[in-house]
This record gives C-alpha cells, sequence and structure tokens, in this order.
C-alpha cells in the first residue's frame, strides 16, 4: 500500500465530537529502516498522521480508535469549504506536531489501563517525530520513556518478542549515549530469538556501542 494522506471526518469515543482529521493507514513500500526500527518511505513522514487528537476533550489514540464518518471530497482550493477546512487543519499541525501527539497518547492510554508494553511503543514512534521536527529535547524525554517502560515489560516477554524488545532498550540507550548500559542489553538479548532480518543490524549496533558511537545505523534488510 502507498502512502495516501487521507482527509476525512471523524467522531471521537469519548465525547462524541466530530472533526475533520488527517490520518494515514500505511508507511509505504520501498523505504529505508532505522536501528531504532523507524521506517522511512516516499515524501511524507507518515508517524504523525497514524494518530489523532480530539479538538473537544483532547482524547488522543491511533486513528482506528476514532469513528470513520466519511471522506471528505477534493474541493477547488478556492472553494470556501477547502479554506476553512485548510486552516484548520493547519493549526492541529502548529499544535500538534507528531511528538506531541504521542505524549498525549500516552496520557489516553494510561487513563484506560494500557500495559508498558503499548505505551513503550508510543513513546517510541514520539521519539522518530521529535527527530523528524529536530526537537531534541522531546526526542529525549520519548527516548527515556520508552526505554523505561520496554525494561519494565521484558519480565512478561519470551521469545521473538523479547529479543525485539531488548535489542530496542540497547539500541535506545546507544542513541542516548549511554553506552555502557547499552552493552549490558546487548548482552540480555538472544541473537537466535532476533528476527533473521535484524540480526546483521544487531550485530553492527553492538560493535558501535562497544566503540562508543550512538550515530544512526541504516538496516539492511
Amino acid at each position: 500500500m502507498g502512502q495516501i494522506l487521507e482527509f476525512c471526518r471523524l467522531r471521537c469515543p469519548e465525547c462524541y465530537t466530530t472533526f475533520p482529521a488527517e490520518i494515514m493507514r500505511s508507511t509505504g513500500s520501498g523505504g529505508v529502516l532505522e536501528s531504532d526500527l523507524c521506517y522511512r518511505a516516499g515524501n511524507i513522514f507518515p508517524y504523525p498522521f497514524f494518530v489523532v487528537v480530539c479538538p473537544g476533550c483532547r482524547f488522543t489514540a491511533y486513528h482506528q480508535e476514532f469513528d470513520f464518518l466519511c471522506e471528505f471530497p477534493h474541493y477547488s482550493e478556492y472553494h470556501p469549504l477547502q479554506r476553512a477546512l485548510g486552516a484548520f487543519l493547519r493549526e492541529q499541525r502548529r499544535l500538534y506536531p507528531g511528538s506531541e501527539k504521542y505524549r498525549l497518547a500516552v496520557q489516553s492510554a494510561r487513563k484506560r489501563g494500557a500495559g508498558a508494553l503499548e505505551i513503550a511503543y508510543l513513546h517510541l514512534r514520539g521519539s522518530w517525530c521529535a527527530r523528524e521536527e529536530k526537537n531534541r529535547e522531546a526526542e529525549r524525554y520519548h527516548q527515556e520513556e520508552a526505554r523505561r517502560h520496554f525494561g519494565a515489560a521484558l519480565g512478561g516477554l519470551t521469545g521473538m518478542e523479547a529479543a525485539v524488545v531488548g535489542y530496542l532498550v540497547g539500541e535506545i540507550s546507544r542513541r542516548l549515549g549511554e553506552f555502557d548500559r547499552a552493552l549490558v542489553a546487548f548482552a540480555s538479548v538472544e541473537v537466535e530469538s532476533l528476527p533473521e532480518w535484524l540480526r546483521p543490524g544487531f550485530l553492527r549496533v553492538r560493535e558501535r556501542a562497544a566503540c562508543g558511537d550512538g550515530a544512526p545505523e541504516i538496516l539492511r534488510r
């Protein structure tokens, strides 16, 4: 599935506000995978458009949790509705960049009792968005929270899932410049339990951590 930015009307499951939104259903294909598992393809960075903030109550979640009411038709750029819609969506992007959307999504997830692993992945995606925004403070916040929650979840995981989460704890630590901590996490990973496509990348980032190198790495698949 290619990258398609959809303009639609959604309904909030919490307060029943209906509102315009921009959503994407796919990352696209033919891209590259960064060592913290951020996948990049196409011309649009998709992760901010996977999450929606209700303008009525600020409930925030993946767009699948909202009621999809309709897709907007393609108006002329001079049509009054298109101008009003564009102004609203631009303001929403300004108020809620991707890193902030995922921070709010964590708050909403906690209210419904989400587990540590779900929260960790929300923070991980928030860190990708912050990096795209060049907001280092927000990126570090999301990285640290992702690592903390991945660590909390590890005790209840086994097999491939445990290996991937352990890898992410190590890789986030490496990207944070905490190389000793990264090496400790990498040492706990059972390499044979990792997906086969991730094993060569794991060996490369582990070697980088041993050399004190926190630079991004592209995983070859």
